[in-house]
């Protein structure tokens, strides 16, 4: 991997590469947005021909609604990084992040696409660095297939030379604002050095998405330019066991889901919104979870549970009240808000305290049946502050 600054932010790295030493298997998702970049259809088409080698990467511009000059763009970001790496170029995705609708400046993506290019080594930082926009922090997590346990690790290199007789997942993602996947996050990535030949990673990495990116949101806007790819390349030698192999995969793709949603602009507190019964909990949570009248009660520390029910009502999915326990969990202390059809005797004041949390559970019981969770975060001063001055 790689990471250099050309130019396209005003500071941090805005450009990397993700590149594999030998052929790989491959695949991806990518934003169900009708408005999208020209870097979705391209990467979808080199994940879908099976010859990925390669991955370049700039932030600061989203290349999206260019037109014509914005696919030219597009493919020459890959021209110029099968160039510099001596890869052909209809093996290498291309990925963009940032402001809609301005033209790349080509000249400063050359440079970039060159610098990087020299720059390769095992250390992920730089890269790390290079796809964040509005991000205050890095995501990024790894496991062995067959560990209970999934890292934010500290150096991947010191990992890497621990692990080379077990395999390693890793990920990497990037993502802020404009986050409510219906396929991925904003940009993923996952690497292995497993063989995983004879397995439908593609199968494998919808059903992933399914309970990780797909059950986080920061405010309910999908992006145009969301993608996840995960590649491997063998290049361990280790035969990937199918069950083993989509127990990390879930693990590490849940852990950077999560980080993305302690990371939303201007959040205060990740939120986890777990709704158990009706036909369909999950879309009850999403609503519950991208409402903006919750979000603030929750940025506010104010245990107002009936923006809850509100939002819970509102998402089209039967239920009745008669049937609802809501409780709200913080600071290792479970206060019940409303159960038995009337709302729930508490001390606002010690829950409004226990709010001061930076991880809050929404528990959402309405009756027996399946559960399902989102990861959310709250709406504070600074996603407005941030998002009014992000074009201008």
């Amino acid at each position: 991997m790689a990471g250099v600054r050309c130019g396209l932010k005003n500071k941090r790295n805005d450009l990397g590469l993700i590149v594999s030493d030998r052929p790989t298997k491959s695949a991806g998702l990518f934003t169900s947005n009708f408005v999208h970049a020209s870097c979705v259809d391209h990467s979808r088409d080199v994940v879908a021909s099976g010859a990925l080698r390669a991955i370049v990467v700039n932030s600061g511009n989203a290349n999206c609604c260019n037109g014509e000059q914005g696919e030219r763009d597009t493919k020459r970001m890959a021209e110029l990084a099968g160039e510099a790496l001596q890869l052909d170029h209809a093996s290498i995705a291309v990925a963009s992040t940032g402001v809609i609708g301005q033209l790349l400046d080509m000249s400063k993506v050359e440079k970039g696409v060159r610098d990087a290019g020299m720059k390769l080594g095992v250390d992920a930082r730089a890269f790390m660095d290079a796809i964040l926009t509005t991000d205050l922090v890095e995501k990024w997590a790894w496991t062995n297939p067959g560990c209970a346990d999934v890292v934010s690790p500290q150096s991947l290199t010191q990992r890497q030379h621990k692990s080379e007789d077990e395999g390693l997942v890793i990920g990497f993602a990037k993502g802020s604002g404009m986050i409510a996947p219906n396929m991925a996050t904003m940009l993923g990535y996952v690497i292995s050095d497993l063989d995983v030949e004879g397995i439908d990673i593609q199968a494998m990495l919808k059903r992933v998405a399914d309970v990780s990116f797909n059950c986080m949101t920061v405010d309910g806007d999908t992006s145009t330019n969301d993608m996840l790819i995960l590649v491997a390349n063998g290049a361990s030698g280790i035969k990937a066991k199918p069950s083993e192999f989509e127990a990390a995969l879930t693990q590490v793709c849940l852990s950077l889901a999560m980080q993305i949603a302690r990371d939303g602009e201007g959040a205060t507190k990740m939120i986890e919104v777990r709704v158990q019964g009706t036909a369909d909990p999950k879309k009850i949570a999403r609503t519950i979870g991208e409402s903006p009248l919750v979000k603030t009660a929750m940025f506010g520390c104010d245990p107002n549970w009936g923006r809850i029910l509100m939002a819970a009502g509102r998402a089209g999915v039967a239920f009745s009240t008669e049937d609802v326990r809501l409780s709200l969990l913080a600071c290792d202390e479970e206060h019940i808000l409303f159960e038995d059809n009337a709302p729930a005797s508490f001390d606002p004041k010690r829950v409004s305290s226990a709010l001061k949390s930076d991880h809050v559970v929404i528990d959402l019981r309405l009756g027996g049946g399946e559960t399902a969770t989102v990861y959310t975060c709250d709406f504070g001063y600074g996603y407005v502050r941030i998002n009014a001055e992000y074009h201008t």
